[in-house]
């Protein structure tokens, strides 16, 4: 007999993807307009095949209706069970307020947990919360989120300016610890949204929290992706082996810029057992920069695997990464997030409000780009 116990030391997580949205359908999200309008937000829209009409009136409910689709077909295909969603807080201001200008991304809380407890998706989701830490009420309300369920606590600091160093921190980081609900946070470049203190893309500005008992997991585990960037690889690596409390994760490890990290973890004894799978979505993973370990055939496989969340499994798999990379987030994640997000639990073929025919050895294609799944936005 399957216990969920059991079951969850099997359950592959995808622990780092995104939200979006403008607004349409009353989520209140929100994009910067210069953003929203750039090449680079074009292409991803692009990517997912999202319209011009959903760009213009429904981009929301298009960006989930794809998202749902991704993780249905990853689950039916036997990739993956079910994706952390994060959401993404304003930047405050030193006095605590929210910051009248620079503002480019906003995910709220609400809507991220209205996404995660759809009845018909059910066992596909898991919310992170955001809060920013120098808000007036951010210790109520991180806690009002982890009673919620929040399975961990997302930060961007060198985005969103929250420096881990700042003493308002530290009620937060305690909250933390004692509830054991990981914090993720970013680190080394980023490039979706502007960066305005590079210096806090560094792992190390999380000592504070790694000294207080949080469960910190370091995104993109300190590579380098841009041109320009810094590395804090060897400052990833070090924590990682010090602390028992320090993980990483593998986020958009399959793109131009990181894809040859893998290789070097994988010679990073003592570092690699600490990396957790995240796939960053709906950063477009590609096999085409390992060419080289792959070869041609292969590489066009698994290119043409139109699940962007199975496409980033399958290329990390390939290229080697151990088992324990997939099947570790019940660890790391919040005590019980599985089984309170119903994640594991075997429904036989029937995902969320779908019932895809499977056989063995053969691969579930899409009917459409997602609008057989348009019934779960009611409500949102």
């Amino acid at each position: 007999m399957n216990t969920p116990e059991k079951n969850a030391a099997a359950v592959v997580v995808d622990i780092h993807t995104h939200l979006a949205g403008v607004g349409h359908g009353g989520t209140n999200c929100f994009i910067a307009p210069a953003k929203f309008n750039s090449l680079f937000f074009r292409l991803m829209c692009w990517q997912l095949g999202i319209t011009a009409a959903d760009h213009a009136r429904r981009l929301d409910q298009a960006y989930l209706e794809r998202l749902d689709w991704a993780i249905t077909t990853a689950a039916a295909n036997g990739a993956l069970a079910a994706v952390v969603v994060f959401a993404h807080d304003r930047i405050y201001t030193e006095a605590g307020e929210p910051q009248a200008t620079g503002q480019e991304l906003f995910v709220p809380n609400e809507y991220v947990f209205a996404c995660a407890e759809r009845d018909a998706m059910r066992g596909k989701y898991m919310p992170a919360l955001s809060v920013h830490p120098y808000r007036r009420d951010a210790l109520d309300e991180t806690a009002r989120w982890i009673e919620r369920g929040a399975v961990a606590m997302k930060w961007l600091p060198n985005s969103q300016g929250m420096d881990p160093r700042d003493k308002r921190c530290v009620p937060v980081f305690d909250l933390l610890a004692a509830k054991k609900v990981p914090l993720i946070v970013h680190t080394a470049g980023e490039h979706t949204v502007n960066v305005t203190r590079p210096e806090l893309g560094n792992p190390e500005v999380m000592l504070p929290a790694l000294d207080r008992g949080v469960t910190v997991v370091m995104a993109h585990s300190g590579t380098k992706s841009g041109l320009f960037d810094n590395s804090f690889l060897p400052q990833f690596c070090a924590l990682a082996r010090k602390y028992p409390n320090c993980w990483g994760d593998t986020s958009a490890f399959c793109t131009p810029g990181r894809t040859r990290w893998i290789a070097r973890f994988l010679r990073e004894e003592g570092v690699v057992e600490k990396l957790l799978h995240g796939s960053d979505y709906p950063v477009p993973p590609t096999a085409w920069f390992a060419l080289g370990t792959l070869g041609w055939k292969k590489a066009r496989e698994l290119n043409r695997i139109p699940s962007l969340l199975e496409r980033d499994v399958r290329v990390k798999r390939a290229l080697g990464l151990p088992d324990s990379v997939f099947t570790s987030a019940a660890k790391v994640l919040a005590p019980g997030s599985l089984q309170r997000w119903g994640v594991g639990i075997d429904e036989g073929d029937k995902v969320g409000n779908v019932v895809l025919e499977r056989a063995e050895g053969q691969t579930v294609e899409p009917h459409s780009s997602g609008g057989g799944l348009r019934k779960t936005q009611e409500g949102l």
